[in-house]
Parts: C-alpha cells; sequence; structure tokens
C-alpha cells in the first residue's frame, strides 16, 4: 500500500474480556493462517489488549529487514515465555545484542562444525544401539533426551557424567515453564507456591549452580576443547577487545540449552511420523543413504551429497516451523504495510502461516521435498521461508541445526524404520500427536 497509512482491519469475534485468546490457545494454527483473509495487517485481541498480525510475506520483510530497526525483540507473550533465559542473544535488543551477535558468531565458525557434528552422530549411535527390533517407543520422549545429550556434549565436551545427568533432569522442567509462561502471561501465577512452580524453581537454581560450576572450570584451565563453551570464552569483541563476562557467557548458555533441545527435538519426530505416513518418501531417503554411504556410517563430509535428505530436513521445517509465531514491539509510532501501528504496539507473525500461503507453496497440506529442487525453490522468496527467522534477528545456530538434524536422520532412518501404531497420517498440529512407535530394523 502507498499514500497516507490507514487503520488496519480489525478481526471480529471473541468475548470482551478475552478477545481472540482462546481462539489462539484452542485451535491457533487454523486461527491463524485464517488471518490472511482479513488483510496484511490486522488487529486482534489478546485479552482487552489490541495486537497487530502480519500475514503477508512482502509487508514481513518490511518488518525483519528493511525497516526492523523500528521494531524490537520484545512483547508480553515474548517476555513471559522468554524470562527464563536471562539476557541472552534471543531476548537482548540494541547494541548489547549486535555485540553479542558478533562475538557468539565466532562460536559458529565453520571451522568448528565438524567437532560439533561428531557429538551428533556420537549420540545418535549410541540411542540407536539402545532400540531393538518390534520395541514400542516413545518418540517425544527419546528425542527430547537425545537433543539434550547432543547440546550437552556440543556446549561442554568433555563433561562429567552427574553434571550432564542434572543438566538433562532440569531442561525439560524449564523447557515446559518456557511455553506455560507464554501461554499464560499472568505473573502472579508463576510465583504461587504451586508444585509445579516450586519445581521450576528448584531446577533452575540447580542449572544455575552446575553451569556456574563448569565455567569456573573452563576458566580455571584456559583450554579450547573445541566445544561451544571454549568458543564463547575466547570470543572477543572486534571493536574493544573485551571479552564475555561470566553473567554474559550463563545467560547465552541457557538460551542455547532451551533454544537448542525442544526445537530439534520436534522436528526429528515430525521426520519419522512423515516418512512412516509417506513410503515413497522414506524409500528414496534410503535409497540415496545407500548409494552415498555404500553401508558405512555417514559423517559430516557426506552432508553435501545427502541432497534429497536435506530437501526432506527443508520442507519439515516449512510445514511445521517450531517457532510458530513470533513478536517484536514497535519502538516508535510507526507504519508498516501503509497501515499505521501506535508506539508500544505488540507485533505478531507466523512463520507457519507464512509457509502456508498458497501462492508461495501450491498445495501448502501436502508433504513435498522436492518443492525444494533449486529449479522449483527458486520462484520462492526468501522472505516466505523463515524457519529460522530473518535479517539481524535471524538464528544463530540455523547452520548447526541443520547439520545436526540431517546427521541424527541419516544415522538412524539408515538403520531403522519407524511404523504408526494406528494407521492413521499426521495432523496438521504443532507436535506430531502419535508418540508411539513401533521399532523396525532397516536391512539394505
Amino acid at each position: 500500500m502507498t499514500g497516507t497509512p490507514t487503520d488496519a482491519p480489525v478481526v471480529p469475534g471473541g468475548p470482551p474480556l478475552l478477545g481472540h485468546a482462546l481462539e489462539l490457545f484452542h485451535r491457533p494454527l487454523d486461527f491463524l493462517t485464517s488471518l490472511q483473509d482479513h488483510g496484511e495487517v490486522v488487529v486482534f485481541r489478546l485479552g482487552t489488549r489490541p495486537a497487530y498480525m502480519v500475514t503477508d510475506a512482502e509487508v514481513l520483510k518490511e518488518l525483519l529487514i528493511t525497516r526492523h530497526s523500528t521494531f524490537e525483540k520484545g512483547g508480553g507473550f515474548f517476555e513471559s515465555g522468554m524470562e527464563l533465559v536471562g539476557n541472552g542473544l534471543a531476548s537482548s535488543n540494541g547494541t548489547f545484542h549486535l555485540r553479542q551477535r558478533r562475538m557468539m558468531q565466532q562460536a559458529f565458525h565453520h571451522g568448528r562444525m565438524s567437532g560439533y557434528a561428531q557429538a551428533a552422530l556420537g549420540a545418535a549411535d549410541e540411542l540407536s544401539d539402545t532400540w531393538r527390533e518390534g520395541q514400542v517407543i516413545d518418540l517425544a520422549r527419546e528425542f527430547s533426551g537425545l537433543t539434550m545429550r547432543i547440546l550437552a556434549r556440543t556446549l561442554f565436551s568433555d563433561l562429567d557424567p552427574e553434571k550432564a545427568a542434572e543438566i538433562c533432569r532440569c531442561m525439560p522442567l524449564l523447557v515446559d515453564g518456557v511455553a506455560r509462561r507464554a501461554f499464560l502471561p499472568v505473573d502472579f501465577v508463576h510465583r504461587l507456591p504451586l508444585p509445579v512452580n516450586r519445581r521450576e524453581a528448584a531446577a533452575m537454581r540447580s542449572l544455575h549452580r552446575t553451569v556456574d560450576g563448569i565455567i569456573a572450570d573452563y576458566r580455571a584451565s584456559s583450554l579450547d576443547q573445541n566445544d561451544l563453551l571454549s568458543a564463547l570464552m575466547l570470543a572477543r569483541d572486534e571493536h574493544t577487545g573485551e571479552g564475555m563476562g561470566t553473567q554474559h557467557i550463563h545467560d547465552e548458555i541457557r538460551t542455547m540449552m532451551l533454544a537448542g533441545t525442544e526445537t530439534s527435538a520436534t522436528t526429528l519426530h515430525w521426520a519419522f511420523a512423515l516418512m512412516s505416513a509417506h513410503p515413497d518418501v522414506e524409500e528414496r531417503v534410503h535409497a540415496e543413504l545407500a548409494e552415498v554411504l555404500g553401508g558405512d556410517p555417514v559423517h559430516h563430509s557426506d552432508l553435501p551429497r545427502l541432497e534429497y535428505l536435506g530437501r526432506v530436513v527443508q520442507e519439515i521445517l516449512r510445514m511445521y516451523p517450531t517457532g510458530w509465531l513470533l513478536t517484536r514491539r514497535t519502538t516508535v509510532g510507526t507504519s508498516l504495510g501503509g497501515y499505521r501501528i501506535p508506539a508500544g504496539a505488540d507485533v505478531f507473525f507466523s512463520p507457519y502461516a507464512i509457509h502456508h500461503d498458497p501462492p508461495f507453496f501450491p498445495s501448502p497440506e501436502r508433504f513435498d521435498p522436492d518443492r525444494w529442487l533449486p529449479e522449483r525453490a527458486r520462484h520462492i522468496p526468501r522472505h516466505a521461508y523463515l524457519p529460522f527467522g530473518a535479517g539481524v534477528r535471524k538464528c544463530i545456530g540455523e547452520s548447526l541445526a541443520y547439520r545436526e538434524t540431517t546427521l541424527v536422520l541419516a544415522t538412524l532412518a539408515g538403520r531403522w524404520r519407524l511404523r504408526s501404531l494406528t494407521g492413521l497420517p499426521p495432523r496438521t498440529t504443532l507436535r506430531p500427536k502419535e508418540k508411539r512407535m513401533r521399532l523396525e530394523r532397516h536391512t539394505r
């Protein structure tokens, strides 16, 4: 839109005190995709507070890239969920965020990726060795445990088993706490002496003690152990030469723990649910693994040749992005897509809804890895596909997450098929509803 900014259209419906919160809670994906019918930028209500939703990919580019400085990370929905990660990269703003990002980028340098990949491959091998033919497994539990172990080894290469076990015990409680606070952004409720709040507080105290102890041990050794923590401690600001303080390192570790476990676990869960429901895709994955690996274990150097498996991962992240709803907050009164946005307004966008917009993704509900073939993918605008965000706030661990997911899939799918217990196709939900599947050994 051009010309004088106008008021954004208001989404009808919603009871007076609750607004559209119930619809967002009970049927979030249907609600988010339905907003595209009301305009490129629309107003909906969370309780009595108005909020803005960007539903158009071109306007989203304006929000995240061309005019990003007008919109900071924030919003009540976001802040309630992010309270547990401190002032890490995912929650900070302004010059501090840019400084931290420059320094943390050194931890994700290409030269360190091979070492991180070995941690993922080792953990996947160990999980595979515990599985048995005909066994029924809980995928949510198996993959959550797997990604916790990978992250612990990636962050801390030589971690004491007791400390590793304590981190793995605490993290699920804190991940659940982030989700609970985001959906129920009422501060006093989370401070009541309820059992769930006491468990969360105890887990946070324990995690603080454990991580602070690990940081102290690393500082005492002053050695580069080729892990993420070493990289963070060795990182220096390119302008001042200063390193990160202990609290900054602590907050970044908590951010990576929360951002890098549940997301990867959910993607792996969807991968096996979708391959079970699409035998043609599964067979192509197995054929590629046989051709590329020739029966040998997968290595980090094999990734460029696993082209079809890479497209499978891309398509899973299109259909089921783990960051399905994200927010910004306006720093000043402004306009977006030709609509007036007041200062301090919460501005939402949904990668899920954008990824299911038919003009960019024909037959969006169809699981079609080949839509990422180069000749087809070139017609998809970059800002219409954002499983890891876009612009200056794009997830710094994107490359690591892709590599980890693909390598784990190659390791496990090369040895096992997972079979549905119900025979029903996966449903469009935030997480796969079918948590239990039966193992069937894959023979080449």
